[in-house]
């Protein structure tokens, strides 16, 4: 039997790193912290010895954070298939953009996938180049259609979600008095905001690889360091549940 912690104690900060890192979006995080910071050194005036080794710890790094986003377009796939299916609340467009994003980021990870073993050095093939551009256009796709999602949602709200049979007048009562509508849209505001924010500077990875951006590498290592730190404190939080 697992022990409970007690009712409003904290726990230490080792142990929420711990929770952290076992967890595969925590992990991934913490390598593309690392990732980041590579991607910069490399592109610092240092020795050409150190400037090598870094560029090699950035492949690695890069090859590594694929193996644990190996099996995530079968999680794209089946939101694809709860929207079509109408397990859904929201509206007709917001359904349309949530399938065609999700549909656009598991072909990312699909072509990717099929790179994985000429990145390993394994099964050398000609068409290599090819699909990871292909990859890269989906990826770049699917956070355009996630930022026009984040700015349809400032400018005209979030979907109305539907409330089921059986929820009591009362437990609605409860829930509006235990979130003040005023805190409750700032902070709404805030995190769209923050959603925007991270989403535009992940649009610069694909976009760099693609040539449609023009960014140096170490650009693109501060884009990837931002974006990263931005998100830390919500998967932080995430872990911790």
């Amino acid at each position: 039997m697992v022990a409970s912690n007690p009712v409003g104690r904290r726990e230490s900060l080792p142990k929420q790193f711990a929770n952290f890192v076992n967890s595969t979006g925590g992990l991934d995080l913490t390598l593309r912290l690392v990732h980041a910071l590579v991607l910069i050194a490399a592109e610092l005036n240092l020795d050409n010895a150190t400037v090598t080794k870094c560029a090699i710890a950035a492949s690695q790094l890069a090859l590594a954070r694929r193996y644990l986003r190996f099996f995530c377009f079968l999680d794209c796939f089946q939101k694809v298939q709860d929207v079509l299916a109408g397990n859904s609340t929201a509206g007709a467009m917001d359904m349309i953009m949530d399938a065609v994003e999700s549909t656009c980021l598991g072909l990312f990870f699909v072509l990717e996938d099929l790179t994985m073993l000429h990145d390993m050095n394994i099964f050398l093939v000609s068409w290599y180049m090819p699909v990871l551009l292909e990859a890269n256009k989906f990826w770049f796709y699917a956070i355009c259609i996630s930022i026009a999602k984040t700015i349809k949602e400032l400018l005209v709200g979030s979907p109305t979600t539907v409330i089921q049979n059986g929820s009591s007048e009362t437990d609605e009562k409860k829930r509006a008095s235990e979130n003040s509508p005023s805190v409750k849209t700032a902070s709404s505001t805030l995190s769209l905001l923050n959603r925007l924010f991270v989403d535009s500077l992940d649009l610069t990875l694909p976009g760099s690889f693609l040539g449609w951006i023009p960014l140096e590498m170490l650009g693109i290592g501060m884009a990837m360091l931002m974006s990263t730190i931005f998100v830390w404190p919500t998967a932080w939080a995430k872990a911790q549940q």
